[in-house]
């Protein structure tokens, strides 16, 4: 599969989306302040992990 190169919207786009997702876990963080992790493939918080699965979704499972 041959990749193009992002266009300046899609560049745009990427920078709100990751925003937003900085604002959900600034979030979580707030609840039990410095318990959210990120590393590859998984971001973890208060009670629950989100991981990268095979497929290249991500899943939210509580944290046991």
């Amino acid at each position: 599969m041959r990749q193009t190169m992002p266009t300046a919207d899609d560049n745009a786009r990427a920078l709100e989306l990751a925003g937003q997702v900085a604002a959900l876990l600034d979030q979580l963080d707030a609840m039990r302040p410095g318990s959210v992790q990120a590393g590859p493939g998984r971001i973890s918080g208060p009670g629950l992990k989100i991981r990268r699965g095979l497929d290249g979704a991500w899943t939210v499972r509580t944290d046991r």
